[in-house]
Order: structure tokens, then C-alpha cells, then sequence
């Protein structure tokens, strides 16, 4: 089983950016999918194949299709307890991700992630979302064991790692839900 502990705080990007003198960007765009099953080893969405599983996969809240540059990936998250939570990931095919990716109705963000080494060597990644919430920057990190030690930069804000409503999901249903009829 995969697990991810992440911290993630908000970040006041009206001033100073010193996070775009980074290592790289990589342009996102993120769908949100709900009825995804998984039987016989196969994991699909709406008739189409999304991935190979032979692992029962149980506790997952979050079926995630992302777009990195050019590439397409299927993500699985479970519930989160703290700052850890499971989470698997599988390559899909470019055909299958521009299909999912273009449906407009689907829950999505959009955002420019920046990869930020800290002064203690740890990276972290920090998302300027587009769109209809654009303006909001999310700093975040992944660490090893929840106590693990950060150095904390000065232009993060309060931090919302376990605070409900502040997923990439949950930014996603909000945008969603907003859209005018």
C-alpha cells in the first residue's frame, strides 16, 4: 500500500513569490471522478479501462485523473487520519487521460505547481491555482513520518493539513458548484 504524509498551509501570494526561484514548474489539470469500480482486478470508470489492480483496494475516497505536461495519471486516495492517508497511482494512456480531462461537467482545478527546496533540503510543492479560484496558493510537503522535523519558511500562512474542505477534491466541488447554470 502507498502512503503519503503531507503538511499544507496557505500562502498569501499577493506579495513577494520567492517560491517561483525554484527547481521547476509543471502545469496541472486535475478531474475528479465518482462511480469508478473495481473488479476482477481492473479498475474503470464509465466503460473505460483505467488501470490493472490486482491488490483489493479498500477505504479510498478520492479517484483523481491528473494531467502533468503531457502525461496522464490515475491516483486513489483513502481517508486521511492527521496528515497521512493511503494513496496508489497508475500511468494512463494519453487517449484515455485527453478523453477524461476534456469532459467539462467533471469536478477539476487547474494550477502551475512550483518544486521549492527549503533551506533544510526538503522540497516543497507549491500550487497557484487558475480559474475560479484563482489566487489561491497552497503550499505543501511530503514527509516521512509525521514528526518529522521542517523548517517552516516565513511566507507560509496558517496551515490547513487537518482542517476539512481544503483537499484538491474538495476545491475541485466547490468550483463545480459554483459554475452558473
Amino acid at each position: 500500500m502507498g502512503i503519503e504524509i503531507e503538511r499544507r498551509f496557505l500562502v498569501d501570494g499577493r506579495n513577494e513569490k520567492p517560491w517561483r526561484e525554484c527547481e521547476g514548474t509543471i502545469k496541472m489539470h486535475q478531474c475528479y471522478l465518482s462511480g469508478v469500480s473495481h473488479s476482477n482486478s481492473i479498475i474503470s470508470w464509465q466503460g473505460i479501462s483505467l488501470a490493472n489492480e490486482p491488490a483489493e483496494l479498500t477505504n479510498i475516497s478520492t479517484w483523481r485523473i491528473r494531467q502533468e505536461n503531457d502525461s496522464f495519471v490515475l491516483t486513489a486516495k483513502g481517508v486521511r487520519i492527521g496528515a497521512t492517508g493511503s494513496e496508489f497511482e497508475w500511468k494512463i494512456g494519453n487517449d484515455v487521460g485527453k478523453k477524461i480531462i476534456s469532459m467539462k461537467e467533471l469536478p477539476s482545478t487547474e494550477k502551475t505547481r512550483y518544486l521549492w527546496r527549503g533551506e533544510d533540503g526538503l522540497l516543497w510543492e507549491v500550487d497557484e491555482f487558475e480559474g475560479g479560484i484563482a489566487g489561491l496558493v497552497i503550499a505543501e510537503i511530503e514527509l516521512k513520518s509525521e514528526d518529522q522535523e521542517v523548517m517552516i519558511p516565513s511566507w507560509l500562512g496558517m496551515e490547513i493539513t487537518h482542517l476539512r474542505g481544503w483537499s484538491n477534491a474538495a476545491l475541485a466541488m466547490m468550483i463545480k458548484d459554483a459554475r452558473p447554470c
